[in-house]
């Protein structure tokens, strides 16, 4: 019975409502067939009442739960007038009177008798209850739009991290790639042009001991003299069985040629200082392709110095 009586307002709005869609499409349609294909004028017919009673639906809702229904409102008043005007010149141009004065009544019996089903079943509350509702629903907009602000900032975040990681794989995997690329290309250039193989130990630097004899008027441990024909550590003979000399090494080629260099440098009247002394020795060195450091040329110098003789030193 509580249903019934709920429904029992809405039953004569609702039937001039649907009388008057029907009608006003009717009206609409053969309206427009003079101009355009019945197809078309009869859908015109059908949305143009469509939209009418999407706005009635709309003002119903929002008047029910105490909303603003603002834009429904004009929407509804809007084209109430207008199918009041379509039906009355639908029924002129038809010639009958009668019809004409009907047609435009159906629209605006129906939304009366709708306003007011809609004013009993509406929901009264103050405007203070309205305000309150009203900030409660904003509240809950905003935060609705924060929670989805916050869900694109870390769905973004996350895609960026993800982009990022993918870049790093992507780079990790390319230098192993030139890596292994470089490495083949190596290994292929070997194989195609392999090294020679050693053919003995290349000369190395001089060392302190090799030095310390040189400028002692000595020869080095396990160096012969040259001449001499002696015998190495080894029991061997330095020498070749007619009395010629061995071959000296590199390095003590080196060192002779720098010690005899030194002596001509020096051998001048007046003997030059130190500082001349050493850089005319490091062109000369550079020019003849020997070697030495520094340490070695002071001690030349020194040595030369201390010789007895013309720009030497007492002995």
């Amino acid at each position: 019975m509580s249903n019934v009586r709920k429904a029992a307002p809405w039953v004569l709005p609702g039937t001039l409502t649907a009388v008057a869609v029907v009608w006003a499409v009717a009206a609409i349609g053969d309206t427009l067939t003079a101009q355009a294909h019945p197809a078309f004028a009869y859908s015109v017919a059908v949305l143009y009442d469509a939209v009418w009673l999407y706005a009635l639906a709309q003002e119903t809702a929002h008047r029910r739960q105490g909303s603003s229904a603002r834009l429904p409102k004009a929407i509804g008043w809007t084209f109430l007038p207008l199918t009041v005007a379509v039906l009355a010149v639908h029924g002129l141009l038809a010639g009958d009177v009668l019809a004409a004065v009907v047609g435009a009544l159906i629209p605006v019996l129906a939304k009366v008798t709708l306003v007011m089903a809609i004013d009993r079943d509406a929901t009264r509350i103050s405007a203070r209850a309205q305000a309150a509702i009203d900030r409660t629903r904003a509240a809950t907009r905003d935060r609705i739009a924060v929670s989805r602000a916050v869900a694109a900032a870390r769905a973004d975040e996350t895609k960026a991290a993800a982009g990022i990681l993918k870049a790093t794989r992507e780079a990790e995997a390319d230098a192993v790639t030139v890596t292994h690329d470089a490495f083949e290309k190596y290994a292929e250039v070997i194989d195609r042009h392999p090294l020679p193989e050693p053919v003995g130990e290349l000369p190395g630097l001089v060392s302190d001991r090799d030095l310390e004899a040189l400028l002692s008027g000595g020869v080095p441990e396990g160096v012969p003299a040259l001449g001499t024909g002696g015998e190495t550590p080894s029991g061997d003979r330095s020498g070749t069985d007619d009395g010629t000399p061995p071959q000296e090494s590199a390095k003590e080629a080196n060192n002779r040629a720098v010690a005899l260099l030194a002596a001509q440098l020096y051998a001048t009247d007046p003997p030059p200082s130190k500082r001349k002394f050493r850089a005319a020795m490091r062109a000369e060195m550079n020019a003849r392709g020997l070697t030495g450091s520094w340490d070695t040329i002071d001690a030349l110098y020194d040595r030369e110095k201390a010789l007895p003789g013309p720009g030497g030193g007492q002995p």
